[in-house]
């Protein structure tokens, strides 16, 4: 790359000489290294100091400045862009000062988009990103088409300055925080799976946090495509308002349901793909009615792209998941352990318990978002033979299943045990777990007060487990 006005075809305009990167993690530095690269002036705010900033030292040696605190107005002086890291809420008080001065704000997948000229087909929802995002990635490489998985799934979308190839097709998850500060980011192919409540201690609101979403959307035109979800009513009133926009995009849903108006559909146990009867439920490698759904996300997305449907298919019945999602981490004295370290909200724990619906001895806890953990509740009344809880949700949650043994008369509700960490939890889930069983780690909450990210809650998981078949042989 260079230092052009116009970089990647959409440009990033030469008057955005000193760039404020607010958030130095794994975004913020794939921004700023991206930034310095085109002879841009970088300097960093984030709320850690030093010692909690791996690969500051890097960056800094490459001419990046990292603010010293405290930080306030004046390190706006100057400053002619803002790009904010997923993480960053809009009320940060240097954001919000440069919105007031008329400073732009981006977040980084505006920055990536100004910056690369490939196709994006992005994936968003409150539930299945992980896993639609990387069916998709899969059923490119079957069709032999060439592409890189980016986003909230793993890799900075910034950060793959460095290796894109021009027919690459950038294949992102994407977060309600990472699409906030969108401008003219424009995917060629959208897709919103669903909409559950989840992110309030964020958004406050169910409408913000729609909008959010639907930012996907707000810059397509004739040619590009939304995908989205018929079965969930926010999500398919969102899809009706494009489909009656003009110049907007062309709009396809899928259903679960059967739903006639879904150009891919189940119906009984069969996948219709654009009105084709293509695959069985139980030819697909993945597990789970919400996996149906997800797996008729990406094929729409996929053939909307322009990949056969033969490569569509075979990459359904190959593709077995990814880490953290309903991940067998293995067989302990006849009992099943898996991790669902990515249900990080209620919904997605209630898919989770859906896959395995008897039998279960479900882990939940961990940093509250500002969910109602009744659902759960009343799910595990039939679906669970233990509950143990972990991290600072604890409370809360106990108190959901209090209320709903009391206010709904659910006598036979399992007593959630407080556990305080994963591996007490999974240590009492083993004592109590017969063969047959399965311990479930499906937490409903983010993993910030134990764990630096759910990855990290998850390979503990995963290690405890390995630990423990270790012992016994």
């Amino acid at each position: 790359m260079t230092g052009s006005a116009d970089v990647g075809g959409r440009g990033l305009p030469g008057k955005y000489r000193r760039v404020l990167v607010v958030g130095a993690g794994r975004s913020g530095l794939g921004a700023a290294a991206v930034l310095l690269g085109l002879g841009r002036e970088v300097v960093l705010s984030d709320s850690k100091n030093r010692a909690g900033l791996p690969g500051l030292t890097e960056i800094e040696a490459r001419g990046a400045q990292l603010l010293a605190p405290p930080q306030g107005p004046a390190h706006l002086d100057g400053v002619d862009l803002v790009v904010k890291s997923p993480g960053v809420p809009g009320e940060t008080p240097l954001v919000e000062e440069g919105r007031r001065r008329g400073v732009p704000v981006w977040s980084e997948i505006e920055l990536a988009y100004r910056l690369f000229p490939q196709p994006f087909t992005a994936v968003t929802g409150t539930n299945g990103k992980t896993t639609t995002t990387a069916l998709l990635g899969h059923m490119f490489r079957t069709a032999g088409r060439p592409v890189q998985v980016l986003g909230n799934i793993g890799l900075a979308v910034t950060s793959a300055a460095g290796f894109l190839g021009l027919d690459d097709e950038l294949v992102v998850e994407l977060s309600s925080f990472q699409l906030e500060d969108v401008h003219a980011f424009r995917p060629a192919a959208g897709v919103l799976l669903n909409l559950t409540q989840d992110h309030l201690d964020r958004h406050h609101t169910m409408e913000r946090y729609l909008t959010c979403k639907a930012n996907l959307f707000a810059h397509q035109r004739p040619g590009d495509q939304a995908v989205l979800n018929l079965d969930d009513p926010a999500v398919a009133a969102l899809g009706r308002g494009l489909a009656a926009r003009e110049g907007g995009p062309q709009v396809t849903f899928f259903s679960t349901s059967g739903a006639a108006q879904a150009a891919s559909r189940l119906v009984g146990r069969r996948l219709y793909l654009s009105g084709h009867d293509a695959l069985g439920v139980e030819e697909l490698a993945l597990r789970g009615l919400h996996n149906v759904e997800n797996c008729l996300a990406a094929a729409t997305a996929g053939l909307a792209r322009g990949l056969g449907m033969e490569a569509v298919i075979e990459a359904l019945r190959t593709f077995s998941g990814v880490p953290h999602r309903l991940q067998v981490a293995g067989m302990v004295a006849g009992v099943a352990y898996v991790n669902d370290s990515k249900a990080t909200n209620v919904e997605a724990t209630l898919k989770a318990l859906g896959a395995y619906p008897h039998r279960t001895h479900l882990i939940a806890g961990g940093r509250d978002k500002g969910s109602d953990y009744r659902p759960i509740a009343r799910v595990c009344a039939a679906a669970c033979r233990a509950v143990y809880l972990v991290g600072e949700a604890a409370p809360l949650i106990r108190e959901a299943f209090t209320r709903v043994r009391e206010e709904e008369g659910l006598s036979y509700l399992p007593d959630p045990r407080d556990c305080g960490d994963l591996e007490t939890a999974v240590a009492a889930a083993a004592v109590a777990a017969r063969d047959g069983d399965t311990v479930l780690l499906a937490p409903a909450c983010a993993s910030f007060d134990q764990y630096r990210d759910f990855e990290e809650r998850g390979d503990h998981f995963m290690t405890i487990v390995a630990g423990m078949r270790s012992e016994r042989g």
